[in-house]
């Protein structure tokens, strides 16, 4: 059964036989031009765009079979539409163009410069892109849709003509330390012995207090009771211990008092003393002092 995609293909070769041979100065034969009518609607099933447009120009030549000159054409116009489109940018790592790059899709090579900035005509589908610029490669892979045109790729060669360093860099500077402030240990003990004596003198006077009975008055040193009376002795007892109590807390507090006042005045500040830092250059390397004076 013969074709429908090959019939004009075949009618037009019948036309020819009928005719006889062509003359020896056309360009093409009948079979060229026939076989190029047939592979080029294989490829173009095949989503071989580029390759079915080459075939549709071939047999579109006038040298061809009038039918099949008209099949070529009108497929030629068709894929052109078709036929998706790519724009290829490469830059350096200061973002300056990079004209002398070869580009490849599919290890296939499509530009061998980009300072054209035309795109160039791929098959629809996955593609991988290589950017090849001053010995460095750069690998895109993408999926182009049939009918997109123009999309333009870019990359970037951070290696290519980097940002300059900074003039000097320290290589692990260490962070600077706070001053430190010294207290004379010994005013620490003073401290906790002046605040334990002081406490002690409060309770104690504290107790003392409460041993007064409360027919006795401390305010006026007497008590409402016969004359030999125990609360007598009681409040006595108590008065002593309330005595001793105020003179524990009193010398507590200036005990406490003393340490605070010699903790506080006699510190001392300690400061960070020279640091030695490696320093590194482009242009070399050496030590750099930092520190108090």
């Amino acid at each position: 059964m013969i074709s429908p995609r090959h019939a004009p293909a075949i009618a037009c070769a019948l036309a020819g036989l009928a005719s006889g041979p062509t003359a020896s100065a056309d360009p093409l034969t009948r079979e060229q031009c026939l076989d190029a009518h047939s592979r080029g609607q294989d490829a173009r099933d095949e989503g071989k765009l580029s390759l079915a447009r080459k075939l549709f120009l071939t047999c579109a030549q006038p040298a061809c079979p009038a039918l099949v000159q008209s099949d070529c054409a009108r497929f030629t116009d068709d894929l052109t539409r078709e036929q998706p489109s790519l724009t290829f940018v490469a830059r350096d790592a200061q973002g300056a163009d990079l004209p002398d790059t070869a580009v490849y899709v599919d290890d296939s090579l499509i530009a061998t410069r980009l300072d054209d900035g035309r795109p160039h005509d791929v098959d629809p589908g996955r593609h991988t892109v290589r950017f090849s610029s001053g010995g460095k490669d750069q690998l895109v892979t993408l999926v182009v849709g049939a009918g997109e045109k123009g999309r333009v790729v870019t990359v970037v060669f951070s290696a290519i003509n980097p940002a300059p360093p900074a003039a000097m860099r320290a290589a692990a500077a260490p962070t600077p330390r706070e001053p430190e402030v010294s207290h004379p240990r010994a005013s620490r003990y003073l401290i906790v012995a002046g605040a334990a004596a002081t406490l002690t003198g409060g309770v104690l006077g504290v107790l003392g207090v409460h041993a007064v009975p409360s027919s006795c008055s401390i305010s006026t040193h007497h008590c409402a009771a016969a004359p030999n009376d125990g609360v007598f002795d009681q409040a006595r007892s108590g008065m002593q211990l309330a005595d001793v109590g105020i003179a524990v807390g009193a010398v507590g507090a200036v005990t406490l008092a003393g340490g605070l006042v010699w903790y506080y005045a006699r510190a001392t500040t300690e400061r960070p003393g020279q640091v030695v830092i490696p320093v590194v250059t482009r242009d070399g390397a050496g030590l750099a002092l930092s520190g108090t004076f």
